[in-house]
């Protein structure tokens, strides 16, 4: 009778604190990854996110300082607009009107949309 052994509390086991250990392992990955993602979604809608982290210099996509936005001739501005980082400019020009988005860090056009002259 002395051959029957007790059972094994499943709490003691090698793999039972393996796998303890993994899920909390993976659970930080996830909590680090989330927070990364929440982090860099704020940076890109602040307008932050033509700088390398932890760096103070732009990042190699971002336009060189030199190439200022410039307005076509005889274009009138007709209405102003900023976001953070951003002018907003309404633009009616012979060519037709638009609207450019323009960095104030360094002055260079983001985005432009134009709509064709009016028949």
């Amino acid at each position: 009778m002395s051959d029957i052994q007790a059972p094994v509390d499943e709490k003691q086991t090698l793999r039972y604190r393996v796998a303890r250990l993994l899920v909390i392992v993976l659970s930080a990955l996830i909590i680090l990854a989330v927070m990364a993602l929440v982090i860099g979604g704020v940076m890109q809608m602040t307008g932050h996110s033509t700088r390398i982290f932890g760096s103070s210099k732009p990042a190699a996509s971002a336009p060189a300082a030199n190439s200022a936005f410039q307005l076509p001739p005889g274009a009138r501005i007709l209405k102003t607009e900023t976001q953070p980082g951003r002018l907003i400019l309404h633009i009616h020009s012979a060519m037709g009107d638009e609207i450019d988005i323009v960095s104030t860090e360094d002055g260079h056009l983001i985005t432009q949309i134009k709509a064709p002259p009016a028949p």
